[in-house]
């Protein structure tokens, strides 16, 4: 099975160059909006993995193929994998109630892999998934806080997308829906948001060099969020995250993405099949978190630098049993950004 495993950490990781208002179940007001411009990198050299592989280097070359496979997800080191984005964020109150959200931008990726047959090229850039979306607040006080609902369509329309085995892309291609029930409350020291929704993954389907078709869709994920902010000072708020996805199991791909490794002794057809869980990442679990300081630099913005990471269970998280939160066919990888946001 040739390495391309890492070419798909952005589908694994997409979801940290969604920039977000630090105070998101709250709706803008009719006319108003927030803005937010964030410069963020990426970068991962290891993933969570049930697949322990084998490198053979013959010459120029080198190959991996699958040595064994686990029941339980363990830490494999992979090919470098970077992406670097400069994001727009902005919500614009059509209502009291309302608000309109778009998300995009200019992207930049590389990978140690071959990430094009043809091209003989290791990067790809240009603008990446689009985000489109609603927010309706439902109460303006439900436990002393206010209460919305949110739905996200991811668009993948802005850049091409071929079989991700062999090309690298800007995204993983496909179209998703994501719905969010979010309640924030205020505080005399600060806020916390706490966000829960559920992200249905629409199939994606291809045509190969045979002018075959292939398809797979990736699992539809249930996610949690909980933020929060401590006022410091009145030009400095310390802000937390922490994010958990939870893969439902149900992801489906043609026989063409299938790839079987057989024990000893047993044929390929009746091997575990291993590519639909690793290489295409269609059923991460991911829990990660995030930790930024918020600087007032003039009235109605901020500079705000922030750090994100897996939580891996190394570092100061080494004796930490995350049970059934554990990460799974997800990469390990850090972010940082800082971002210039605006209030109108």
């Amino acid at each position: 099975m040739r390495r391309k495993i890492v070419l798909m950490s952005l589908l694994l990781a997409g979801c940290i160059f969604i920039s977000s208002n630090a105070i998101a179940a709250w709706t803008q007001a009719k006319g108003h909006s927030y803005n937010q411009l964030t410069l963020s990198h990426y970068k991962t050299i290891e993933k969570f993995t049930t697949i322990e592989k084998h490198e053979t280097v013959e010459g120029f070359s080198k190959s991996t193929d699958v040595k064994a496979t686990h029941e339980k997800p363990y830490r494999n080191e992979e090919e470098e994998f970077t992406a670097s984005k400069l994001s727009y964020y902005v919500e614009y109150g059509l209502k009291d109630d309302l608000t309109a959200i778009f998300s995009g931008g200019f992207e930049y990726v590389r990978s140690n892999d071959i990430l094009n047959n043809t091209e003989d090229t290791d990067e790809v850039s240009g603008v990446g998934d689009i985000i489109l979306g609603l927010r309706q607040k439902i109460s303006d006080n439900v436990a002393g806080g206010p209460m919305s609902v949110q739905l996200d369509i991811k668009i993948p329309e802005a850049y091409d997308y071929d079989i991700p085995v062999d090309f690298q892309s800007l995204g993983d291609g496909q179209y998703d829906a994501l719905l969010k029930l979010k309640y924030g409350r205020g505080f005399s020291w600060g806020y916390a948001v706490l966000d829960a929704g559920y992200k249905y993954r629409f199939a994606n389907v291809l045509q190969d060099d045979s002018e075959a078709y292939v398809s797979f869709k990736p699992s539809d994920t249930v996610i949690v969020s909980l933020s929060g902010g401590y006022n410091a000072t009145p030009w400095l708020s310390i802000r937390g995250k922490l994010d958990w996805d939870k893969s439902i199991g149900n992801a489906r791909v043609s026989e063409d993405f299938v790839t079987y490794y057989a024990p000893d002794g047993m044929s390929d057809e009746t091997g575990k099949t291993v590519m639909i869980l690793d290489t295409l990442g269609l059923e991460k679990d991911s829990i990660t978190a995030g930790l930024a300081l918020a600087f007032t630099v003039a009235k109605n913005m901020q500079i705000v630098a922030s750090y994100d990471w897996t939580l891996d269970g190394t570092g100061p998280f080494k004796d930490w049993n995350f049970g059934a939160f554990k990460s799974s066919n997800s990469s390990i990888g850090e972010t940082l950004s800082i971002a210039l946001a605006y209030s109108h």
